[in-house]
């Protein structure tokens, strides 16, 4: 039986819906192939050899005479048969995972998290390597976003799952982003194995709202069309707006979106011309908060 640990740099408890990216790799042992996410070999073997990978729902204890743990099962909690994806690491030291980022919502944060067990058993080898993780994070012209040095995954009596995770912000203008798993461990032979499964991207905070509009031009002349400055915009919890002539003297309160101006201050007609406004909102953020947004503009009230 494995236990569960969480190692985590930072950590959010996100927002409603489901995960972006929830990589738990399928059922079937020897299911489907990476395609992008490794230059590692593939191998149809629960006990894959260095610089190889595999696909299993369990491994036995009997690889390499018995040198990694028995995992009866994945770590995904409830599935059925469900894989886990073994890493031989190569003797060399580098990437041996990466996976693209789409559709982030710009300088919104982000979780990235993942399950990893060392596989092999203590007291194999007397000079046995560690495999040592790093999480590197970068834009898809490789500007870095985030890197974490995790360390060490140490060997351990009983397979220990231990939950890695970071938190970056999607870069402000969207694009891809791309996640590098990296093993700092150069060397192969005894150790240098582990078990990777439930790769994870969790939001930690809602998407900002498309900003709200508001007309350039209003005619208040009682024709049924454009008589009131209006402002349109989604998902508030509160709503301020006010409106200043160009002398800076307040025209105009609202604090409803569904009251409008239309074009008078204390009931007599306000002169044709530009008045600035300005508008103060707030939207659901994580963790039960809000955020606030500003934005200022002019409109010109046509007579």
């Amino acid at each position: 039986m494995a236990v569960v640990q969480n190692t985590a740099a930072q950590q959010c408890t996100g927002v409603a819906g489901e995960p972006p990216i929830n990589q738990s790799f399928g059922t079937m042992a020897g299911g489907n192939q990476l395609v992008n996410e490794t230059t590692y070999r593939f191998s149809s073997s629960v006990c894959p050899d260095n610089g190889e990978y595999g696909l299993t729902p369990s491994i036995t204890g009997n690889c390499f005479d018995n040198a990694w743990h028995n995992i009866p099962e994945d770590h995904t909690p409830g599935d059925v048969q469900g894989n886990m994806l073994v890493i031989n690491a190569a003797d060399e030291k580098g990437a041996f995972y990466q996976q693209t980022l789409t559709g982030l919502c710009g300088g919104t944060k982000y979780e990235f998290s993942l399950w990893g067990v060392n596989l092999l058993k203590p007291g194999i080898c007397s000079d046995y390597a560690l495999p040592n993780l790093t999480i590197q994070i970068e834009t898809s012209n490789g500007r870095v976003l985030q890197t974490i040095d995790f360390g060490f995954i140490d060997v351990t009596a009983t397979p220990v799952w231990r939950r890695f995770s970071t938190t970056f912000s999607a870069p402000k203008v969207a694009e891809p982003v791309v996640v590098r798993l990296i093993n700092n461990q150069g060397a192969g032979g005894c150790g240098n194995d582990m078990a990777l499964d439930d790769i994870q991207l969790k939001q930690c905070d809602v998407c900002p709202p498309e900003p709200a509009y508001i007309p350039d031009v209003f005619t208040p002349n009682g024709d049924g069309v454009n008589d009131q400055l209006s402002v349109y915009l989604q998902h508030s919890v509160s709503f301020t707006m006010s409106v200043y002539n160009r002398w800076g003297k307040p025209v105009f309160f609202s604090n409803a979106l569904t009251q409008h101006w239309d074009g008078n201050m204390a009931g007599s007609p306000c002169e044709a011309g530009h008045y600035t406004w300005i508008i103060r909102y707030e939207v659901p953020s994580s963790e039960n908060t809000v955020r606030e947004y500003v934005q200022e503009g002019r409109v010109l009230l046509v007579r």
